[in-house]
């Protein structure tokens, strides 16, 4: 099998869903590229590949390239298409007509990959042919990583400024953190000083500084996991809305990797995980507070995670999922 796939080498879901999977794949033939070349098909083609959407300039592109070399092409979907109203891409996405251009694409793909159950009922609606298949973790490359020890328990959060009104949800819990200020320093992973939604994030994640903290500046996709060494116990605050409830678990597994305990919103997609749930500030204090006084507690909490996600969210089996499903597809006849 012979698949091509089209991505931007900065793209974390390209990453995560594309790139390392398939690199990762055993004897199958892949070629990854963020430029469509016709001589990129002229040894054969089985499945075109690709996360989320494809750009305007592409599709005409691709739909010529199909007809001529009769190839399969799978829509990768890690994420919902209609953004919440707060997100900072949402502006954009309703001026570029973003949704209806990915429901389009959905329609018109042979067959499509997403992350969990409720995606794939979203896309199911306008395309039968759909596999669930979650991300994962490979236990190599800049994931086979060990932590740096401290002598101050470190909470560790990490993402982009598309998090801002997530990481609101902390400021209240770790305002009231005055008791154990002196055993605690927050870490603050992607920071990238240029964007103006960052100043609040820091202030809200600290406290307005009131705390020690750390701001580990943003790194390539490549790299980014290096953080992590310095993560004791993970906070994922999330608000449950349409768009969240339909992103992955991938910062479960993320911590999963490394054996740390996670204290995470009570909504999807972090529902039926051996993690600690929060549906108020006094959750995320008791749960921030009880982890920070035990190390047995936080190593405890860590393994039994990682022992979950090893065998529910194994890369490996994951992976091999994946491959069966795209020679299926590709053994199948054009219609």
């Amino acid at each position: 099998m012979r698949i091509i796939a089209y991505t931007n080498k900065d793209s974390g879901p390209g990453y995560h869903r594309i790139i390392t999977p398939l690199l990762l794949m055993q004897d199958v033939d892949v070629f990854v590229t963020n430029n469509l070349l016709a001589e990129h098909f002229e040894k054969g083609c089985d499945i075109f590949l690709y996360n989320r959407i494809l750009p305007d300039h592409a599709l005409p592109i691709i739909k010529e390239l199909q007809h001529r070399y009769e190839f399969k092409i799978c829509v990768d979907l890690d994420d919902y298409w209609e953004l919440d109203e707060h997100h900072i891409l949402y502006q954009h996405y309703q001026e570029i007509g973003f949704a209806g251009k990915q429901i389009q694409q959905i329609i018109d793909a042979d067959v499509v990959l997403v992350t969990h159950d409720r995606l794939a009922e979203e896309v199911a609606v306008y395309n039968k042919n759909v596999h669930v298949v979650p991300n994962a973790i490979p236990k190599v490359g800049q994931f086979a990583i060990e932590r740096e020890p401290y002598y101050l328990t470190r909470l560790f959060w990490q993402g982009s400024d598309t998090h801002r009104a997530d990481v609101n949800l902390l400021r209240a819990p770790i305002d009231k953190l005055s008791g154990i200020a002196n055993k605690i320093k927050m870490i603050m992973g992607g920071y990238a000083e240029d964007h103006e939604d960052w100043y609040q994030m820091v202030h809200d994640y600290t406290a307005d500084l009131k705390h020690q903290y750390k701001l580990i500046p943003y790194a390539p996709i490549t790299s980014y996991y290096e953080a992590y060494k310095e993560a004791d116990i993970c906070l994922i605050p999330l608000i449950n809305s349409k768009f969240n409830r339909h992103k992955s678990n991938l910062k479960v597994l993320e911590a999963a990797n490394l054996g740390l305990p996670v204290i995470v919103s009570e909504v999807h997609p972090y529902l039926d995980l051996p993690v600690l749930y929060c549906r108020g500030t006094s959750d995320w204090i008791k749960h921030i507070t009880r982890l920070v006084s035990s190390r047995k507690r936080q190593k405890e909490a860590g393994q039994q995670l990682a022992e979950y996600c090893n065998e529910h969210y194994n890369f490996n089996k994951i992976n091999n999922m994946r491959k069966q499903i795209l020679e299926h597809e590709a053994k199948k006849n054009l219609v």
